[in-house]
């Protein structure tokens, strides 16, 4: 994606309404597009800029509660004051030494950062009525150049869009894509984790919480007993007895996941019979759609209109919604069509997500 072409994306996504951790997920992962960087992290933060939440670019699962105990105990007050004092005075913290100036001799460089290849940083906070309400935390590895000034630019363009995602109401009741990514979890009938493949892995990751709190573990704990439920329950049946059909419907910050369980060996369907559990996640739809425009040269107020047409939203609303006259209205639909070689609404949806086919 061009560097136009993602700035436009990521400010379209903070307006886009979805939920925050979806956006701020999506967000960090298109970043890289825009300003060169691995490992992002965004980070909730109080009053006095301590960390309550983080979100990631990248898998840390396997050490979720390594890292929120590492995390927690670097902030500690003396730290955090550096952190403020700075900030007071400069837009971003370009150095961890400005926290500590043994920074790369702590646990939080040797057990956390050098796991991910951070090592430059550019910290950059989010202002709610002029205080910081977060911090957006970019990295690169130790072979790479140092954020610049120009960096800095770039990301400073962002932040207010990033503030309003942080405080926009979201969509209760969203639209879900209809194609879904999958994986497979393998368990005993008595619900105990065998086995899982990657794609599985990362499904549950995004299902159970996108974030990192000190209850990351526990939010873990919750969706997996509920996976055993649902081979204990499919033993059940397998009995002739009564029990809630084997398949779960969990709804989050990242979209919907489906879970279903059946026995992978039908003449071995008892106490030491095998149970797959099939994963199969559906994003928003609005996310998809917006990715999807990326690949049509259409401008940003065009982006909007053709958004609004995919929801089947009157043109007299889009008028409404963007301030624009109905003859504008009519015009952008217009070089829409023309673009998309579709010649009514009905079309529009089906061709922007025929674009990611």
């Amino acid at each position: 994606m061009k560097r136009s072409q993602a700035l436009c994306y990521l400010r379209q996504l903070c307006c886009s309404g979805l939920g925050k951790e979806l956006v701020i997920g999506e967000f960090l992962r298109t970043l890289p597009s825009l300003v060169p960087s691995v490992s992002n992290v965004f980070s909730g933060v109080n009053e006095h800029l301590r960390p309550t939440y983080c979100i990631t670019d990248f898998d840390g699962s396997d050490m979720a509660g390594t890292m929120v105990e590492v995390v927690s105990s670097f902030y500690n007050p003396e730290r955090l004051s550096r952190a403020v004092s700075w900030l007071k005075a400069h837009p971003a913290i370009t150095s961890p030494l400005i926290l500590d100036e043994h920074f790369y001799s702590t646990d939080m460089y040797n057990v956390v950062y050098s796991r991910f290849d951070m090592h430059h940083v550019l910290w950059m906070p989010t202002l709610c009525v002029g205080k910081p309400n977060g911090i957006l935390r970019l990295y690169r590895p130790k072979t790479h150049k140092p954020f610049d000034r120009n960096d800095q630019v770039l990301v400073s363009q962002l932040l207010p869009y990033l503030t309003h995602a942080l405080r926009a109401v979201n969509d209760d009741r969203p639209s879900y894509n209809k194609e879904a990514t999958s994986g497979m979890i393998i368990m005993n009938a008595h619900g105990r984790l065998l086995f899982m493949s990657p794609e599985a892995k990362k499904l549950l990751n995004l299902a159970y919480s996108p974030t990192l709190t000190e209850h990351h573990d526990s939010e873990k704990d919750v969706l997996m007993a509920r996976l055993a439920q649902l081979c204990r329950d499919l033993k059940v049946i397998y009995r002739g007895q009564n029990a809630a059909p084997p398949n779960y419907r969990h709804v989050g910050a990242n979209g919907q996941f489906l879970f279903r369980a059946y026995w992978l060996d039908q003449e071995n369907s008892d106490a030491e019979g095998l149970v797959g559990l099939t994963i199969e996640h559906r994003e928003p739809l609005k996310l998809k759609v917006l990715r999807c425009m990326q690949q049509i040269p259409l401008s940003p107020t065009q982006k909007d209109v053709a958004m609004l047409l995919s929801q089947g939203v009157s043109f007299e609303q889009i008028g409404q919604r963007l301030n624009i006259k109905p003859t504008t209205v009519k015009d952008h639909v217009g070089k829409i069509y023309t673009k998309l070689d579709i010649h009514q609404r009905d079309e529009v949806l089906p061709r922007l997500l025929a674009l990611a086919s």
